[in-house]
């Protein structure tokens, strides 16, 4: 890896910490009357997004330091650090949570399973 690849993995690290900011700070909004959490979506198809042009910059365990970046700001917007009660909480971060991992994980295990096959030989 070298220092280009270094710098847009650091790049893509603080996106990561920037698209936590925003997707729980946006969390709570409401059409209406009703809840309408769009930033749940919008944290699953963006860390796919980092996801892939991470794995770009380098094939090791760095790569997915943005995702890191993004769970940290999640789970620290849930624990109360400045007075009495969460910033966020309730059924709006669990989907938060289980889509901004579950997509990106499936990404993951999808490309990595294609690798996986690609290279066996055939059995015939």
């Amino acid at each position: 890896m070298n220092r280009g690849d270094r710098f847009d993995l650091a790049v893509l690290t603080v996106s990561g910490f920037l698209l936590g900011i925003l997707t729980a700070a946006f969390l709570m909004i409401r059409i209406g009357g009703v809840s309408a959490p769009i930033t749940v979506l919008v944290a699953g198809a963006v860390n796919v997004l980092l996801l892939k042009l991470a794995s770009m910059c380098t094939d090791t365990s760095w790569q997915y330091a943005p995702l890191g970046a993004w769970t940290l700001v999640t789970v620290l917007a849930m624990l109360p650090l400045f007075g009495s009660a969460a910033f966020i909480g309730g059924w709006q971060l669990l989907l938060l949570l289980a889509c901004g991992l579950a997509l990106p994980g499936y990404w993951v295990s999808n490309t990595r399973m294609k690798a996986i096959t690609a290279n066996r030989p055939d059995r015939t």
